[in-house]
């Protein structure tokens, strides 16, 4: 029986500094893909279809796109082909680097896609610009933040990182929003049990969204399957979020 497909979770993101022209502009995000033989090919394009169906203004990606084969790079590519937005931008997971880093980078941007390796690029959105800042994965030691942030300054700042762990340290950089995966949610949640077990490897956020003083962050479980094809517990539904920023 294939697993039930994605789901679209929206979210409105109150952001103190934003710009009132980005006052409703959409994010869509997907992270933890994690092509191969756990995740179907017709799960993940359910997940492109439902982003797109969104009409988002960006389309961000969170990393974890393979599991461990170099062959699933490719796989990546060509399952993730045709995300539509004005932008879409990515930035790359451990995963992604413990098979292939430069390979998966190279199959999205194949696809017209922007990888964002410790980089900030500017979206001019309704006239306004908008800052989109890439982090390198951190779990793997590729983050360098002050690469990162050079560019975003006296903007509002959307970044990318795939370990929601270094969200307080993005925080401390003027982050408005940080959008994150990595946790699947728990992938199996037992209540008590799975966070006592995430803590014990250094894992504070599970899912979902965390004030962190003017910075939010919030973390998607995400759309693959990694280790079992099954996803259990409060929290840990595959999905496709949306975020809506707003202004204070």
């Amino acid at each position: 029986m294939p697993p039930p497909p994605p789901r679209v979770s929206e979210h409105e993101v109150v952001v103190q500094d934003l710009d009132p022209r980005h006052d409703g502009v959409r994010i869509a995000q997907l992270s933890d893909i994690h092509v191969g033989n756990m995740t179907p090919a017709s799960h993940v394009r359910a997940a492109v279809d439902a982003a797109n169906a969104q009409k988002p203004d960006l389309i961000v990606m969170t990393g974890d796109y393979v599991c461990w084969r170099r062959h699933e790079a490719e796989l990546a590519g060509e399952q993730l082909a045709g995300l539509s937005a004005p932008r879409v931008l990515a930035v790359l997971g451990n995963h992604d680097y413990f098979t292939w880093g430069s390979g998966v980078a190279a199959a999205l941007e194949r696809n017209g896609y922007e990888v964002l390796r410790n980089k900030t690029t500017i979206a001019q959105i309704n006239g306004a610009p908008l800052a989109l800042v890439g982090v390198d994965d951190p779990v793997t030691r590729h983050d360098d933040l002050d690469a990162a942030f050079k560019g975003s300054e006296k903007l509002a700042k959307i970044v990318l990182c795939h370990a929601p762990d270094r969200a307080p340290r993005l925080a401390q950089r003027g982050a408005d929003l940080v959008l994150s995966g990595h946790t699947h949610g728990g992938q199996i949640y037992i209540k008590g049990i799975t966070d006592r077990l995430m803590k014990k490897v250094g894992l504070r956020f599970r899912r979902g969204m965390y004030p962190l003083g003017k910075t939010t962050l919030y973390v998607t479980p995400g759309v693959g399957f990694s280790g079992i094809t099954h996803r259990h517990g409060e929290g840990t539904a595959a999905e496709v979020a949306l975020l809506t920023l707003r202004a204070a």
